[in-house]
C-alpha cells in the first residue's frame, strides 16, 4: 500500500468535495465508536440529503423559461428584439388598414357633431388630420397584438398564479376598451356637443376647425376606453392577493369620490350631465369589479 506524505495528504483533502468530506468524517466517527450499522446508515442518509440540497440550490440558482431551458442574457435580448420587430410589423399592418379606411373613420367621428360646419385654416390641415386619425386607429388595431407580445415576453419570469392572469388580460382588455369608446360615442358625446353648439345659437355661427374637433373627440374616446379597464385592473390585483372584495367594499366612499374627480377631468364640457353620466359609469364599473372579485373567491 502506497504511503502518502503529509503534503500529498493535504492535497488529497483539498481536492475532496464537501459531500465526500462529510461522508468521510461520518464514517470515521462510526468506526471510532464501533457502531458500523446505524451510524453508517445515518451517514448515508446525511450524504443523500446534502446531495439533494446542493442539487436543489443549483437548479434554482438561475431563472428558466416556460420549457425549463435556462436563458442567458443574450437570449433574453434576442427575444426582446424579436418582440419589438413583431410589434412594429403589427403597427405597420394596422396603419395600412387604417389608411385604407381613413375617410370612413373620419365620417364616423364627425357624425355626433350633427350640423356643425368644419373648416381648415391651411391647405395641409385636411391631410394632416387624415394621417393623425389613421395613425391612432392603427395603434388601436395593433394594440391587442402588442399586448400579447409583452405578456409573452414577461411570462417566463412569472409564477404559475401570475400566468393565469395573462390570457384574461389579452382577451378582455380590447373588449373593455371598445366598450368604453362606444359608451363615450353614443352616450356622452352627443349631449356634450349639443351643449357647445346650442350655447351660442341665435347670435353667433360656430365654424369649428376640423383638427381641434378630431383631437377633442379622439382624446375623449381614448380616456373613456382606458377608464373602462378598471374591472380588469382590480381583478388582476385581486388574483395577486393585493386587494380583496372586503377592501373594495370598505373603501366605496373613496371610490365614488375618485370617480367624480376622474369624470370631471375627462369630460371637457362644463355641464353636469356629461360628468354625472361618466361618473355613474365608473361607479358601475367599480361595483362590477366587486362582483367579479367575489366570484373569483377573493
Amino acid at each position: 500500500m502506497k504511503k502518502l506524505t503529509p503534503d500529498l495528504q493535504a492535497e488529497e483533502i483539498d481536492q475532496k468535495s464537501p459531500v465526500e468530506m462529510v461522508s468521510t468524517e461520518a464514517a470515521a466517527q462510526a468506526l471510532a465508536s464501533g457502531n458500523t450499522g446505524d451510524d453508517a446508515d445515518y451517514s448515508l442518509m446525511s450524504e443523500s440529503a446534502l446531495n439533494a440540497n446542493i442539487s436543489g440550490e443549483d437548479d434554482s440558482a438561475e431563472p428558466k423559461d416556460g420549457e425549463g431551458h435556462v436563458m442567458s442574457v443574450i437570449e433574453h435580448l434576442e427575444e426582446l428584439r424579436m418582440c419589438i420587430i413583431r410589434s412594429f410589423l403589427a403597427v405597420v399592418a394596422g396603419l395600412s388598414i387604417a389608411l385604407f379606411f381613413g375617410k370612413d373613420i373620419l365620417r364616423i367621428l364627425k357624425m355626433p357633431a350633427g350640423n356643425i360646419t368644419f373648416q381648415a385654416l391651411s391647405l395641409e390641415e385636411p391631410i394632416l388630420v387624415y394621417l393623425k386619425v389613421s395613425f391612432y386607429a392603427g395603434l388601436v388595431i395593433a394594440a391587442p397584438f402588442i399586448l400579447s407580445e409583452v405578456c409573452k415576453f414577461i411570462s417566463p419570469g412569472l409564477t404559475a398564479k401570475e400566468r393565469k392572469i395573462v390570457l384574461p388580460v389579452i382577451v378582455s382588455s380590447p373588449v373593455l376598451f371598445v366598450c368604453g369608446a362606444a359608451f363615450a360615442y353614443f352616450c356622452v358625446l352627443p349631449s356634450m356637443l349639443h351643449f357647445f353648439t346650442s350655447f351660442g345659437e341665435g347670435f353667433i355661427q360656430v365654424n369649428q376647425r376640423l383638427d381641434f374637433y378630431i383631437s377633442l373627440v379622439s382624446s375623449f374616446l381614448l380616456y373613456m376606453g382606458l377608464c373602462f379597464q378598471l374591472p380588469l385592473v382590480i381583478c388582476a390585483l385581486s388574483m395577486t392577493g393585493l386587494v380583496t372584495s372586503h377592501h373594495l367594499l370598505k373603501f366605496w366612499r373613496y371610490a365614488i369620490f375618485g370617480a367624480g374627480v376622474v369624470a370631471a377631468v375627462v369630460t371637457p364640457d362644463p355641464t353636469a350631465f356629461s360628468m354625472l353620466v361618466t361618473m355613474a359609469a365608473l361607479v358601475a364599473l367599480y361595483g362590477l369589479s366587486i362582483i367579479l372579485v367575489k366570484v373569483l373567491g377573493k
